[in-house]
């Protein structure tokens, strides 16, 4: 293992670290608290109902619409040409960081699309109608990310991977360590074996690989994906159904997906590591 990889891989952890300390505690706006007691109890219910319909229309019908956004193969290319340069150079800082600007880029041009998004929508008082577009601006930003690292995600499993990652980067407190520690195991598990077996390995080291187990795992893991996302962005998408102040709203948006958006290029980073391990 060479000194430039222990490098690498003791100043990804610190990344890691940095995103958990920061969003350990939570931290609730003051205009969360003026509007929590004007909330409907059903908004809640309503909002879990359609993030649950978002992803299952973009996994089962989008995806291919969401590639025609971007430039997947040029995308694919640059990270191939990029791995065979490191692989033949050998392992250094440098020939890293160039995967690290192309996941980078990607989230800083996905993220100037979901203010534009936002602002306009909250403005014209839109609030539950722009979920289905906040899903596939924040799978289009993974998705890229994915690509800049060199993994897939349309299969079952990846798909599991990635609902596993939103859950996850959306917690706080003692909870977000214990599913970042899971998410770790995930893929430490990724990097050894077929990701078929990664689920029930984790609970008992039996394997599977029936697709409708894998099925049944993707449905819970997008309940679970749905809630945690309707519990952050619940009291911006009922500000965002205000014309005018609705722009407060759409901001959150951006604040969610950023969020998202760097624990991505944390996992990823890690899994892209593993790979280069000796």
């Amino acid at each position: 293992m060479s000194f430039s990889w222990e490098n690498e891989w003791r100043y990804q952890k610190l990344k890691e670290e940095s995103f958990l300390t920061k969003h350990i505690l939570d931290k609730t706006p003051k205009w969360v608290r003026f509007v929590r007691r004007k909330i409907p109890a059903s908004l809640q219910r309503t909002l879990e109902s359609a993030f649950c319909k978002a992803f299952f229309m973009v996994f089962q019908k989008g995806t291919g619409l969401i590639e025609k956004t971007y430039k997947k193969d040029a995308q694919k290319h640059t990270f191939k040409s990029s791995s065979k340069k490191l692989r033949k150079e050998g392992f250094t800082a440098a020939g890293v960081r160039r995967f690290d600007r192309q996941a980078k880029n990607t989230v800083y041009k996905n993220l100037a699309i979901s203010t534009f998004e936002g602002l306009a929508l909250g403005l014209g008082g839109m609030g539950i109608p722009d979920i289905p577009i906040f899903v596939s601006v924040m799978l289009k930003s993974i998705y890229e990310i994915a690509i800049s690292f060199g993994f897939g995600y349309t299969s079952q499993e990846e798909q599991i991977f990635i609902l596993k990652l939103i859950d996850t980067a959306l917690k706080s407190g003692d909870e977000l360590r214990k599913k970042n520690d899971e998410l770790n195991k995930m893929i430490d598990i990724m990097a050894e074996t077929d990701f078929k077996n990664v689920s029930n390995n984790m609970d008992n080291n039996k394997k599977t690989s029936d697709e409708e187990v894998l099925k049944l795992m993707v449905t819970r893991q997008i309940d679970t994906s749905a809630e945690a996302l309707s519990r952050v962005l619940l009291y911006g998408k009922f500000v965002q159904g205000k014309a005018i102040i609705g722009i407060i709203g759409g901001m959150n948006d951006v604040t969610c997906l950023k969020r998202i958006t760097d624990y991505a290029v944390i996992k990823y980073k890690r899994r892209f590591l593993l790979g280069f391990k000796e």
